[in-house]
Order: structure tokens, then sequence, then C-alpha cells
């Protein structure tokens, strides 16, 4: 099992890529310039550490090689894995989570991650297997269930809201 908590940063492509940033030699930092800062004459970089910065030309399949495929394998030897996306609203999460419909291969890490569950357990099949997958979504605070089965819901706030749930413990 690989430990611990990995962060990595996917930029959504774009045409005219900014020239406020640059990704380290690295592969693993992220430096922004700040425009207005240099002008007032203080500090205008800021660097931002990540386990990797993926490229903006990666593939869906190799964002499922580097990102999800560990997590799953994880999942599958017993240990709770997640994948959590995180950023504003348009920047790509849902395009790397479920993937793009246009395209098999445009499919997503959810699709490529179960697709590897289910593979692995034809394989062993001396096992008994149980699989629960949750899939989520947190947007103003509030989490929405994205897996629930009810017809004709066609917006966000029309689906069930997820309890949070706190361990008195804590």
């Amino acid at each position: 099992m690989t430990e611990g908590i990995t962060v990595y940063l996917r930029m959504r492509p774009t045409t005219q890529p900014s020239e406020d940033y640059d990704v380290g030699a690295d592969g693993r930092s992220l430096m922004i310039r700040d425009v207005a800062a240099k002008a007032a004459g203080r500090d205008s970089q800021r660097a931002f550490k990540f386990d990797q910065v993926l490229p903006m030309d990666i593939t869906q399949a190799q964002v499922f090689e580097r990102v999800g495929k560990r997590v799953v394998q994880n999942a599958l030897d017993g240990y709770n894995s997640t994948v959590f996306a995180y950023g504003q609203t348009g920047s790509g999460k849902t395009f790397t989570i479920t993937g793009g419909s246009e395209k098999y291969e445009d499919r997503g890490i959810i699709p490529r991650a179960l697709s590897m569950i289910f593979q692995e357990f034809r394989s062993r099949s001396d096992c008994s297997w149980s699989a629960h997958i949750s899939y989520m979504e947190i947007y103003n605070e509030q989490g929405f269930d994205l897996l629930n089965e009810s017809s004709g819901v066609k917006a966000l706030q029309d689906l069930p809201r997820v309890r949070m749930m706190e361990d008195e413990r804590d």
C-alpha cells in the first residue's frame, strides 16, 4: 500500500496558455507570477508544491495510470481509498472524474476504476467480493448523492442531500 495523501495538479488545457505561471523543471511545482504585486514592488512570484503537476496534453488514460490506478489497487487490497477532485467551476473536475461522452478514450477515472475493479474480481475468483461505491458532489457546503436512482432529476438541487455524520469521540 502507498501511504498518505498525494496531491496532483491538472490544469485545463487552453489554446493560449497564460504567461503568468510556469511548471517547475521538477514537474512538481507551479510558479505563479503576480503582475500587480510586481508593479507595486512586492514579491511577485509564489511557488506551490505538488506530488506531480500533470501536463496540459495528458490523456485520460495517463491520468488514470498516474492518479487512479494506485488508489484502486489499494482499495482492492482492503484499504479505504478516495479520489477527491477540487477546483473552481469549469476547471475540468467532471471531465477528469467521469470523462467525456463523445469518445471511448475520454473515459474518466470512475469508469476506468470500475473496469479495473471488475477485472480483478474475475481474476480472483477464489475470493468473495463486496464493493460499496459512493459518488457525491459537495457544493456550497452541501453534499449531493450523484448515484441516486431518482428518475427525472435534472438539477443538482433536486438530488437527495448527503447527511454529514460526526464521530462523537472526536
